[in-house]
């Protein structure tokens, strides 16, 4: 992906690769749909009013899997007017709470792509991200721009951060991440990389959509 500043939240988009190991985690749309490496029993029920979360969309990533279409050729077969909210957060005590209580008033659930070092420093609140029906994905540990890095030592950093996150998230963590997604910080993706990703069937997530925020 570009090695431009990255947004927190974007349009992210993710398409179905066909697979009988596909792990089904969702995005939530939005007025749409959520990414799920693991079937789901339907989008979050609301009727207050709110936007919603419509339905739930899984994704394969057995092969490997390259979406977003600001740095590659593919995104997600979308609906006129559906969205999928995804943010690159801490999770950060400051800020994370806020954005997952005005998730919640909505009714809309979104993908988290976590920093290991920050999920390590509030594990409750990384809790709290997963409990709340949202996808967790992995952001790296310590949110280098792995262009700058050798090829060893980004994959230290990226390994790193599947476990802190993991760790935090759910307790423990093993040699395989609990969901196949990944996004570069800055989106700064190497080819060496996404081959090492798509060997492990772990989907590289872009955007469709700058979020600006820098």
């Amino acid at each position: 992906m570009p090695s431009r500043p990255e947004p927190r939240d974007g349009q992210s988009a993710a398409r179905r690769a066909s697979s009988s190991t596909v792990l089904a985690t969702a995005l939530w749309l939005a007025l749409g749909v959520l990414l799920f490496s693991e079937p789901l029993s339907g989008a979050a029920a609301c009727d207050n009013g709110a936007l919603g979360t419509s339905r739930i969309l899984p994704v394969g990533t057995q092969g490997g899997l390259e979406i977003g279409l600001k740095t590659y050729p593919r995104t997600l077969p979308l609906a006129d007017h559906e969205v999928v909210l995804t943010f690159d957060d801490g999770p950060l005590p400051a800020t994370t709470g806020k954005l997952l209580d005005a998730l919640k008033a909505q009714c809309v659930r979104a993908t988290f792509f976590m920093v290991g070092r920050m999920a390590a420093a509030a594990p409750s609140l990384a809790k709290r991200v997963a409990a709340e029906g949202h996808t967790i994905g992995y952001h790296s540990f310590s949110h280098p721009l792995m262009r700058m890095l050798s090829d060893e030592a980004a994959r230290a950093d990226i390994e790193k951060g599947f476990a802190a996150v993991d760790q935090a998230v759910y307790g423990s963590a093993a040699d395989t991440p609990r969901t196949p997604f990944f996004r570069f910080p800055g989106f700064a993706d190497t080819p060496a990389l996404n081959n090492w990703l798509a060997s492990r069937n772990i989907g590289v997530f872009g955007t469709d959509m700058w979020a600006a925020d820098w």
